[in-house]
């Protein structure tokens, strides 16, 4: 639907036989609840990596949660931003990794949440995962 395609073995994509389509596709981990959600959103003339970043970091920032510095990096030999999100106070002890990238007009927003124990492992998955990303 947003056209990429990457390679996620063990992970199960939710968004299919789904009667309510998502917003976003999602993969899961279902031996502990691992998500990763794929999203990309037209952009509307002329918003570049920079503008888009700050925009979703004000976003959560307003929602009261702690970020990480941006660290630079690429997606499929574009670049991308990537930082890291510890969940406010009286959540379920989650970290939220996510990564922004601009490409053909669209912002792409990629977001892995674990649990804050697996999380390491789960990161590794999801750098496989980005590292398989083509754009259709």
């Amino acid at each position: 639907r947003f056209g990429y395609c990457v390679a996620a073995p063990g992970w199960e994509f939710t968004n299919d036989g789904e009667e309510t389509q998502l917003p976003y596709d999602e993969l899961i981990k279902r031996a502990d609840a691992s998500t990763v959600r794929i999203v990309a959103i037209q952009l509307e003339g002329g918003q570049s990596l920079d503008d888009v970043v700050q925009a979703v970091r004000d976003i959560e920032a307003e929602e009261g949660v702690e970020l990480t510095e941006v660290v630079d990096r690429r997606v499929a030999g574009v670049p991308a931003a990537q930082w890291d999100i510890a969940l406010g106070e009286g959540q379920v002890e989650q970290q939220v990794r996510e990564v922004v990238f601009v490409r053909g007009g669209s912002a792409w927003r990629v977001q892995l949440q674990a649990d804050t124990v697996g999380f390491d492992l789960r990161a590794e998955e999801f750098e496989d995962i980005l590292r398989s990303w083509t754009f259709r």
